[in-house]
């Protein structure tokens, strides 16, 4: 894996205030940033670097027992309790796996929002009794996760009877409190831990991630051994070899200095196109606080040149992209040498459509070039569980530096907390009435000027 930053800096563009010399010269900020950071995890405060050293043993052999045991398994869990397994599962099985009848293992859903069609869908997809449905939450309180929690319960009971309920569900949640916790002692449900110092959008790595990978029968080690690789590589004080560093100071520098307050992910791999979900979560939850934070926002090469690239060239220039770009594919396939007398074809003969793939996006990255707009290519050798795992750790590792820098707080989310609340109020949730009876008065008010189609 690495880090090409040269169409960063002003060097590369036409204009721009962020030169080689500006990130050099940033240097002893992101020292103490550092500092901060390591402090913080020798204290116990953060815990998601201690996850690459971790025994996976519980996560791999329930995931083995349940790989063998059942045809379907459904994931319920939102945000962070999702993003990581979906990543996982779409980089490393694809769209078709679940149609494969020769894949080995079973079905892979995941019911995270509480949109009924979806979850009708999903639960006639499957069946029930030969199901094994995972509840993600470290809290035990998650509004959506808990409701489809309920809906596939009475379904479960319903087709297997209650007292075999137990043994087609599996909790991942905090050791001691919450809700889920709760019934697992005293219904007796199988439950892994979340541990208290990791949050939601850092807890890929933990059970959260290991036992549907382990499920999917995916490496497992092989994806601790790469995050505790660039983990590694994210403890060095050195740009060179640094490249949460990198990554930080370059967003935080064109942030603060150029106003681009926009940051693109474009995956130029179709499975790589959710692990841009996955840091959409990390870095607006993480850092957008105090009026701080960049917005960030999801793009698939080659498609999204055909919708966005327009308006990232010619448009405000606003924003950072970070391409992610894969050198050698699982897969290939040869383009035909037909139709030589049509020069719009005959070009593309003989090359192979990954060839075609990364030429796309050196042509885009050097058009954006052109037009002042930065950006930075992260290379990955190949997309494997190893790679995933480097992937994971210095997105982190970014975020949590680049928290420092703009002297937030990156591991808590207290603007998501207040929709939370005034959510209960208006389902009726004890202790939060008030807030329903505020939400409605809100909503009434605001929503007094209607413009009509009939």
């Amino acid at each position: 894996m690495k880090i090409s930053y040269g169409l960063a800096l002003r060097e590369s563009l036409r204009h721009g205030k962020v030169s080689g010399k500006a990130l050099e010269d940033f240097s002893c900020r992101l020292e103490r940033a550092q500092d901060w950071l390591e402090g913080l995890a020798e204290k116990g405060e953060v815990g998601f670097m201690e996850l690459p050293f971790q025994d996976p043993s519980p996560a791999l052999e329930i995931g083995k027992k349940l790989k063998e045991r059942f045809k379907h398994f459904v994931l319920i869990g939102i945000g962070g309790s999702s993003l990581g397994s979906e990543t996982l599962f779409h980089a490393l099985k694809g769209p078709l796996y679940n149609s494969n009848p020769h894949r080995g293992g079973p079905t892979f859903h995941v019911l995270d929002n509480v949109d009924p069609v979806k979850t009708v869908e999903i639960l006639e997809e499957i069946d029930s009794a030969r199901t094994c449905f995972c509840v993600v939450s470290k809290s035990g309180s998650t509004a959506e996760s808990m409701a489809n929690f309920l809906v596939t319960l009475e379904v479960l009971k319903s087709t297997v009877g209650r007292n075999l309920v137990r043994r087609q569900v599996v909790f991942i949640t905090d050791p001691e409190i919450g809700a889920l916790r709760e019934l697992a002692r005293e219904e007796g449900y199988q439950a892994l831990e979340v541990p208290p110092n990791v949050g939601g959008r850092f807890s890929v790595l933990s059970a959260v991630g290991l036992l549907p990978a382990a499920v999917l029968g995916l490496d497992v080690k092989a994806l601790l051994a790469g995050a505790a690789r660039a983990l590694e590589a994210c403890k060095t004080r050195s740009l060179e070899t640094n490249p949460a560093w990198v990554i930080a100071a370059l967003h935080y520098l064109h942030h603060t200095l150029d106003d681009r307050r926009i940051s693109v992910m474009m995956a130029y791999h179709e499975g790589l196109a959710t692990f841009a979900d996955w840091y959409r979560q990390l870095w607006a939850e993480s850092l957008g606080k105090e009026g701080q934070g960049q917005t960030p926002i999801k793009a698939v090469g080659a498609v999204d040149q055909h919708s966005q690239i327009q308006l990232y060239n010619e448009g405000p220039k606003d924003k950072i992209v970070t391409f992610l770009h894969v050198e050698e594919f699982a897969k290939e396939v040869e383009i035909p040498s037909l139709y030589p007398e049509k020069p719009s074809l005959s070009y593309l003969g003989g090359h192979t459509l990954g060839e075609l793939l990364n030429s796309e996006l050196i042509g885009t990255a050097s058009a954006l070039a052109k037009n002042g707009v930065p950006s930075i290519v992260v290379t990955l050798p190949r997309v494997d569980e190893k790679t995933l795992g480097k992937l994971f750790m210095v997105y982190e590792m970014a975020t949590a530096i680049s928290g420092y820098l703009y002297g937030i707080n990156p591991f808590d989310q207290p603007g998501v907390e207040e929709g939370k609340r005034l959510t209960y109020g208006l389902m009726g949730r004890q202790g939060f009435k008030g807030k329903g009876k505020e939400a409605r008065e809100i909503w009434k008010k605001r929503l007094n000027k209607v413009c009509e189609v009939s």
